[in-house]
């Protein structure tokens, strides 16, 4: 990766300057980096993993910086924000019509006419903007950035290592593309299932999907307590995730909340105003001790003092409790692709599926009295976490730099 200008808000480290970086397109562009890193912010988890990545990359060569773009923000705002009202919407309120999306497009053939049209979207301003200094390795986190690379390497119009991370725990045709030289999967099904797609294994890497180098990090249990005035009692960490329409979020707080077992309940509430005062109202009548947190950059923290998380099932806070060994009671996963990550927990004995509120309070209370159950499932999740999952990416980049070109297209 090349070298760039000291410019940014360096003060505030890296992760400050990659924020930076991901709201000014242009600079990022003109830095002329050998890496470059296609996001999107459908679903948050897509520019998560960019950033673990990014920030994986620089702790390799600190001196040089990969460039990250938020894809269709770049090439189309209008367009970025009809899709992001579209996919919120759907998600939210129709969650049935984003089943028919999802499951309509599962298989869809990468050399169809809609596929086509789709990774034709925002393809040629993104090329007139890296044709003359184009990266040597381009990593895409969303899979339509990833379609549009293909596109142009296959037309012979980049030579590039072209590298997708794929951050569900399932296989959809939107990530597959003809010239596409490596994989980034999160589990072993992943490989084996794009393996029955035709995909030699050669091109598949078992990284696991990158989060947070804080995941892989030791957590000292008895300061975070005593940090936050936590008693000894199992803590629950319930995240309602974005989607979670707010009737849900708070009854499912009250089901945790009358759970007869001792236990304190640590809500994380994100962004939501409206959730946090809904969780602060209810502290006054709740059993247990409550703790009511807004939007958290410590996540890694509450997973680690944590016994159990409730939660919807995204791929990001997915991967984030394996890396952590925290079982997970799984709450009414958006259809799609979080029913297919919360299949692969259910499967593999690290989470619990629950499709109403009543049934979160009596599966928690089942966990807490039973815990040589959520040991076997806290074991079952460390086994399939990779908390060292950007590292290893960016060392398949950085191999990729020292050779002398790009694997031809597939």
């Amino acid at each position: 990766m090349e070298k760039v200008a000291h410019s940014g808000p360096e003060a505030s480290g890296p992760e400050g300057w990659i924020n930076w970086v991901l709201d000014h397109h242009q600079f990022a562009l003109a830095q002329d980096a050998e890496v470059l890193i296609l996001a999107a912010r459908y679903g948050d988890g897509h520019l998560r993993a960019a950033k673990a990545i990014a920030m994986a990359l620089g702790e390799l060569d600190p001196e040089r910086r990969p460039a990250l773009l938020d894809y269709y923000r770049f090439v189309n705002p209008r367009l970025d924000s009809t899709i992001r009202w579209a996919y919120l919407s759907s998600v939210r309120f129709a969650p049935s019509l984003w089943r028919w999306f999802y499951t309509s497009t599962q298989r869809i053939d990468p050399e169809s006419r809609t596929q086509q049209w789709l990774n034709s979207i925002g393809l040629k301003r993104f090329y007139r903007a890296i044709h003359r200094h184009p990266p040597r390795v381009i990593v895409s986190t969303y899979p339509t950035a990833a379609g549009v690379v293909s596109s142009l390497k296959k037309a012979g119009k980049l030579d590039v290592a072209n590298y997708v991370v794929m951050t569900d725990y399932s296989v959809h045709s939107q990530w597959i593309h003809p010239a596409v030289d490596l994989y980034f999967v999160g589990s072993e099904d992943m490989r084996d299932e794009l393996g029955e797609r035709g995909i030699p294994a050669h091109k598949v890497v078992v990284s696991g999907i990158p989060v947070d180098q804080r995941f892989a990090q030791p957590v000292d249990e008895a300061e975070v307590r005593a940090r936050f005035g936590l008693g000894p009692e199992p803590v629950v960490l319930f995240m309602g995730g974005s989607y979670m329409p707010q009737g849900e979020f708070y009854e499912v707080l009250k089901a945790i909340d009358r759970v007869d077992a001792p236990h304190i309940t640590v809500v994380v509430a994100g962004r939501s105003e409206r959730r946090r005062a809904l969780a602060e109202a209810y502290q006054a009548q709740a059993t247990h001790p409550v703790v009511v947190l807004g939007y958290v950059d410590n996540v890694h923290e509450w997973m680690g003092v944590a016994a159990m998380l409730v939660s919807k099932a995204g791929g990001l806070t997915t991967t984030e409790s394996l890396c952590r060994g925290l079982p997970i009671v799984i709450y009414r996963p958006i259809p799609g692709q979080e029913d297919a990550n919360a299949a692969f927990l259910v499967r593999h004995g690290a989470g619990i599926l629950v499709r109403e509120e009543s049934r979160v309070g009596a599966v928690v209370e089942h966990l807490l009295r039973h815990p040589w159950e959520l040991r076997l499932m806290a074991r079952q999740s460390r086994q399939l976490g990779h908390p060292e999952a950007a590292r290893t990416i960016a060392q398949y980049v950085k191999k990729a730099l020292v050779q002398t070109k790009a694997h031809a297209p597939a």
